[in-house]
């Protein structure tokens, strides 16, 4: 039964039903928003609470990296297939913010705990719909932020978040004709592209802040200043309220490199910079690194007020 909704809630309700959903519904309220999770055929009781537990897992890791949740409320639809997985995720904004994503009906616990989609579609609900040459920032903030989110929430181990860095930030960097990365929208560019340059916007701004405030500081401003998934905003906007907010125009300047220049970057001397090594299968990490204690901070930073939320009883 849908609970005590908005006016903007109850249609988006209602347009859901419409298509099928909707005639399940559960209602969490972490981090200051509500989310609605609607089935588009009611699901087993025990795969119900399965999903509840992955949403909930999900939102909280997200909300730890922003300080609280990044909307309102959201609307997760659910489709079933018979097997197992999960995949079709997206996110938009009609009405109200809504997330859609495919889900296995055999699913287990397992398998919802090594799903990367529901927090990087979260993570699409915190910042502004931009023009489509833009598309990059969208997808590399939540390829970078999903993962970094989840370690912090205590669901992935550092070294998992640098391991993945390093096999597959290679495929962010530019190729042959590149033409920067508001021009060159293949698929490397716009996901790992776009990460690539969340990486150096991160690490750039706690150097220039004495690793005081990191990438996270400018977007919990952005959202601050309501730049979510509801608003359309241009990208020099959203980049200019998250300098201001960091009191450095790292995002601004990086931008501009980057935006139309291939700008191409040394990975090898990045990892051993932040101390990262890989050694056969295994990463290792070089705490005498230069960049050592960003690398750290990165993985590791937490808000003692979204842990205090976290730790009460419900």
């Amino acid at each position: 039964m849908i609970r005590s909704l908005t006016k903007a809630a109850a249609i988006t309700a209602l347009f859901l039903v419409a298509e099928g959903f909707g005639r399940d519904v559960d209602q969490l309220e972490i981090g200051g928003g509500k989310i609605f999770i609607e089935f588009e055929a009611a699901p087993s009781p025990s795969l119900g609470k399965l999903v509840r537990n992955w949403v909930s897992a999900s939102a909280r890791a997200v909300t730890i990296y922003y300080d609280k949740f990044p909307v309102n409320e959201v609307h997760i639809r659910l489709r079933l297939f018979n097997g197992r997985g999960t995949h079709s995720g997206h996110t938009n904004a009609w009405n109200s913010a809504v997330i859609t994503i495919t889900i296995g009906t055999q699913n287990s616990a397992y398998d919802f705990a090594q799903d990367w989609m529901m927090t990087h579609e979260m993570v699409h609900l915190a910042f502004p719909s931009v023009p489509e040459a833009h598309h990059w920032i969208e997808e590399g903030l939540a390829t970078y932020i999903e993962p970094i989110a989840r370690a912090r929430a205590g669901e992935l181990t550092a070294e998992k978040v640098w391991s993945d860095l390093v096999n597959d930030l290679p495929q962010g960097l530019p190729k042959q004709g590149d033409r920067g990365l508001d021009f060159t929208p293949t698929w490397g560019r716009t996901y790992w592209g776009g990460a690539l340059f969340c990486l150096l916007a991160d690490i750039e701004i706690r150097k220039r802040t004495k690793n005081t405030k990191g990438l996270e500081h400018a977007l919990r401003a952005i959202v601050a200043a309501g730049g979510t998934i509801e608003s359309d905003w241009p990208i020099a906007k959203a980049l200019r309220i998250g300098d201001e907010a960091i009191g450095v125009p790292v995002l601004s300047e990086l931008y501009e490199k980057m935006k139309a220049s291939p700008s191409p970057v040394d990975l090898k001397e990045l990892w051993q910079e932040l101390g990262v090594r890989r050694q056969g299968d295994r990463i290792e990490f070089d705490d005498a690194a230069p960049l050592a204690a960003i690398r750290r901070a990165i993985t590791s930073e937490r808000s003692d007020s979204v842990d205090r939320e976290f730790a009460s009883p419900h």
